[in-house]
């Protein structure tokens, strides 16, 4: 684990998205939005940012609900152990943001890589004259002297044979690891979830390959009435539906497009505490998809 920074006792590694606790060992992981959050949060520890700042920042162009920058801002302080009330690591700025107090976060600088340092202790090394031969090499030795050295050259050669490859093979592994971007080791995949059961509504879960959980399953179960009725309401106005969905710890960031032959709408939603209460999920996600879907334009004749 990398520690890119230390906030309130808890080391943070923002290529996995881990937080570990320096005291108890206990280890926390961290939604894709609420990283980014925590991030911008960091490198500008000290300094009130806006909420337009904060929502540009992390969620770019993306059409976000109102709600889903204080769910982020209370998720993380729920993660970093800060009260609410008293608000001591991430304060609220009355009219202006949010602020992160830089006395409880430390960034953790980068250390240089061996090989850098391997190549500037090369290159300050001083130039040492090679000593001089010694007398003796200057007349031959006997034949029967050098019969082992000629019956070892072969095993020499043989061995600079393969080990120069090996070497060779070995830095450039090592320069790949060094360069290539931790996020293409951690590509997420896209997995359709329910094909065929909806006519005008299609469930896409994003999935990384280094996560063994799914929330696909659980989702489809609670969801599945609200699901069906919003089919129909999709059906009747000729609206397609797509669902881009995955669960991180206790949140679950849902995202809806929907799209018919003369507008579209979409709406992402950050959902803290998902697995509570199936009936408010069901009820919510209801809610907000007929919302945006009474917004689109009718282009039924």
């Amino acid at each position: 684990m990398t520690v890119d920074c230390i906030i309130n006792h808890w080391s943070v590694d923002f290529a996995t998205g881990t937080l570990l606790h320096q005291s108890s060992g206990e280890q926390r992981r961290l939604g894709e939005y609420q990283l980014k959050l925590l991030r911008v949060l960091a490198e500008n520890a000290g300094k009130t940012l806006s909420r337009e700042e904060l929502n540009h920042l992390v969620w770019e162009r993306r059409v976000i609900g109102n709600n889903s920058l204080p769910n982020a801002i209370h998720a993380l302080r729920i993660a970093l152990e800060d009260d609410g009330k008293q608000q001591k690591i991430i304060k609220t700025v009355p009219k202006k943001g949010y602020i992160l107090e830089a006395e409880f976060c430390e960034l953790i600088p980068n250390p240089q890589p061996e090989t850098e340092r391997a190549d500037a202790d090369t290159a300050i090394e001083p130039y040492a004259p090679a000593e001089p031969e010694s007398v003796s090499a200057a007349f031959p030795a006997p034949y029967t002297a050098q019969q082992p050295e000629h019956r070892q050259r072969p095993a020499v050669r043989k061995l600079w044979y393969w080990l120069v490859p090996l070497q060779v093979i070995l830095l450039i592994g090592l320069l790949v690891w060094i360069l290539v971007p931790r996020e293409l080791w951690f590509r997420t995949q896209i997995l359709e979830q329910d094909a065929g059961v909806y006519s005008n509504i299609r469930l896409l879960e994003l999935h990384r390959r280094n996560e063994k959980t799914s929330a696909a399953g659980e989702l489809s179960k609670q969801l599945e009435p609200a699901f069906y009725a919003l089919n129909q309401n999709l059906k009747n106005k000729q609206v397609d539906m797509e669902v881009f969905f995955f669960s991180s710890g206790v949140s679950l960031n849902y995202t809806l497009t929907l799209k018919s032959r003369c507008d579209s709408k979409q709406l992402a939603m950050n959902i803290v505490n998902w697995r509570m209460n199936g009936h408010l999920l069901s009820a919510l996600i209801y809610r907000e998809s007929e919302r945006k879907l009474n917004e689109m334009a009718n282009c039924v004749n």
